[in-house]
């Protein structure tokens, strides 16, 4: 995106460079024919070749622009073409060295204002530096044609004016591409929050009308068809419902959450509690997902001051994830320790990983892990645990291959070990068994 931005702009900033060319052509003409008198006819002849060099140069940066498609290309150019600038304007400057006074030096303070317009304050400066470099030649020439000493007071006023004009020019500048670049960055931002929305409407339209038609259709059958229906039909069809009831559920929280999380009114508050109760709620709220698979869990004895219900989102949303795209009685590990400075909490499968491609948008809204038909979810899971440990000041690591993914996350919390043994479960039944 940025690079189709710049690119129109150099491509504009190059046809308005060559309107002022054209405009230069015009000018320079007329100048030359109206001049009275010249000392002879070699200056005269110089004049027009100069006015000649200037048509060519015009013709020639506008076919070449019309041809580049490319950003490099078209700096490369204007680099080109503030060069032929320079030479042109100091030519100019040259030839009319024999007017006394040589009114044509204020054609230098053109310099520092095509430096400031194509590379603003730094370019308006080299423009400054060219002028004080060129007008010491240029004054000790004018001595030479009209006698006299160094004149050392238009080369002090040329060299000050045409600094001036460079700071003012490269500011103005510098406070306009900045001014610029801010919009611009307004515009793709709200560009991708239309966009974000279209897809927030789309993906949450999809995914409520499952658990609705299911809810709908069930309500709809035992209210209709109570008399026919067997005890197991009822208990089937209920429970259903409640499991649809639940993911719709858990879709309204991550919603919830993740407006609070967009609007800055996320609230986290933290209390004394059991890490390992904290971990059971979690796989109690996960449990739905899983199918045939491993569950290992280890958590050390610990009392962590933290908030337990946002640490049990995090927890919950990763374990239903390792659930949702890993195959069944492959392992699913969560644990959680103590470490400097508060607890670490490990959560790893033995899947197929994360495509590499994918890494990147992995704890993007709306960004799911592999787009595969028949998987519920709306692609909030790792967006929320994302902004929840960056809320609670930790950080996530992320390893992923060919033989697992897991995520290391580290929250900053004040701990205490209480006298009791720890949570394990490994497979069977998701049971926590605490001594």
């Amino acid at each position: 995106m940025w690079g189709m931005i710049r690119l129109k702009e150099l491509r504009r900033l190059e046809q308005w460079m060559n309107y002022v060319r054209w405009s230069g052509v015009l000018f320079a003409s007329i100048s030359v024919t109206i001049q009275p008198s010249y000392p002879n006819a070699a200056t005269r002849n110089a004049a027009w070749v100069l006015v000649a060099l200037l048509l060519v140069g015009t013709v020639g940066i506008w076919g070449t622009m019309a041809r580049i498609n490319q950003q490099r290309d078209l700096e490369r150019l204007g680099m080109i073409g503030f060069t032929f600038d320079i030479l042109i304007i100091v030519g100019f400057v040259t030839v009319y060295a024999f007017e006394v006074p040589y009114v044509t030096w204020a054609l230098v303070l053109l310099i520092p204002i095509e430096g400031a317009l194509r590379y603003r304050l730094n370019g308006a400066l080299l423009g400054a530096a060219v002028v004080a470099l060129f007008f010491i030649p240029q004054t000790s020439r004018v001595k030479g044609l009209h006698g006299g000493p160094w004149d050392s007071a238009t080369y002090a006023f040329v060299v000050g004016l045409s600094t001036l004009i460079a700071g003012i020019a490269g500011s103005m500048a510098n406070n306009w591409h900045e001014q610029r670049r801010g919009f611009e960055m307004q515009s793709l931002r709200l560009i991708e929050l239309d966009q974000l929305k279209d897809r927030f409407l789309a993906v949450t339209s999809h995914e409520i009308r499952g658990p609705l038609t299911t809810i709908i259709s069930g309500v709809d059958m035992i209210r209709r068809r109570s008399d026919r229906l067997t005890p197991e039909n009822r208990d089937r069809i209920l429970e259903a419902i409640a499991t649809q009831s639940q993911q719709l559920a858990r879709l309204v929280d991550d919603l919830l959450l993740t407006s609070q999380l967009q609007s800055g009114q996320l609230a986290i508050q933290p209390e004394w509690g059991e890490l390992d109760v904290t971990i059971r709620q979690a796989l109690d709220a996960a449990a739905p997902r899983r199918r045939a698979h491993q569950l290992e869990v280890f958590v050390e004895p610990l009392r962590c001051r933290l908030d337990g219900a946002r640490i049990s989102q995090i927890v919950r949303n990763l374990v239903e994830n390792a659930y949702k795209y890993t195959p069944d009685r492959t392992r699913v590990s969560v644990s959680g320790k103590k470490t400097h400075g508060g607890i670490s909490l490990l959560i790893t499968d033995d899947g197929p990983g994360i495509p590499a491609d994918r890494r990147d948008q992995l704890f993007e809204a709306f960004s799911r892990v592999q787009e595969t038909s028949g998987q519920d979810g709306v692609g909030l899971g790792l967006f929320v645990v994302s902004h929840l440990v960056s809320a609670m000041n930790g950080r996530i690591d992320l390893t992923a291959s060919s033989k697992g993914t897991g995520f290391n996350i580290f929250i900053p919390c004040k701990t205490e070990t209480p006298d009791r043994p720890s949570l394990s479960i490994v497979s069977g039944d998701l049971a926590a068994n605490t001594g």
